[in-house]
């Protein structure tokens, strides 16, 4: 069976969906031991496919659902919906509820500093921590956009966007902003993985700063989060 490295850990998945296998193929790794596995019960897929999903997306869904719920009970790490960039050798995320500009906000990062930003994920990005560190890593679950790469960087800062007339980075605590960062992320009904998604808010929020960004669309935004980032 074909093993994927996502989020530096070896990850056994079986597509059963040719559009599924293509969505995973940058992923794909020569190792051999899977660190954990995970596949799509036809049944799950036919549930869905019933309720008007495509079976391929439904397919991609349960997966993602899967190695979610796999990388946060068990290494350290979680999805958070979001836009994540490198810059200059580290990861910046910027997380808004869909519609608020986020993607659009990073294109304005590419066309202003060019070839010192390389995006990760322009959707569904994976925080985790290796090595006491806090790395962003690119995953295939892209959104629309399709837009991002198989790459890693040292988490740098978070910006939860907000649309304002002005443009200025506020910081804030993790506990201030709460309901936006559990919009961000898996939320569960069972105790232990809220429990777990506390714990690592907690650490992440105490390792980088985490910013309310309230900007326009414009470059001028881009300079407030650059600047903020830059004290």
């Amino acid at each position: 069976m074909p093993i994927y490295k996502i989020a530096d850990l070896n990850i056994e998945i079986t597509p059963k969906y040719e559009k599924t296998s293509k969505q995973l193929a940058a992923y794909i790794t020569d190792e051999k031991t899977a660190d954990f596995c995970v596949e799509a019960e036809q049944s799950e897929i036919d549930r869905l496919v019933a309720d008007g999903g495509i079976d391929y997306l439904s397919e991609s869904c349960i997966i993602n659902t899967l190695v979610c719920r796999e990388i946060l009970d068990n290494y350290d790490g979680l999805f958070f919906h979001s836009s994540a960039l490198m810059f200059d050798g580290k990861a910046y995320i910027f997380s808004a509820p869909s519609g608020t500009g986020k993607s659009t906000h990073t294109a304005l990062w590419q066309r202003h500093f060019g070839g010192r930003v390389q995006m990760i994920n322009d959707d569904k990005p994976i925080i985790r921590k290796k090595g006491g560190v806090f790395y962003v890593y690119g995953t295939p679950w892209m959104g629309k956009s399709n837009i991002g790469a198989n790459i890693s960087a040292p988490l740098g800062a978070v910006f939860l966007l907000e649309r304002d007339r002005v443009n200025y980075a506020e910081k804030v605590s993790a506990g201030k902003v709460f309901p936006k960062l559990l919009e961000a992320t898996l939320i569960s009904k069972k105790q232990d993985r809220m429990s777990k998604i506390l714990e690592l808010y907690d650490e992440i929020f105490s390792a980088v700063d985490l910013y309310s960004l309230h900007c326009t669309i414009s470059d001028d935004a881009v300079t407030a989060a650059y600047d903020a980032i830059c004290k």
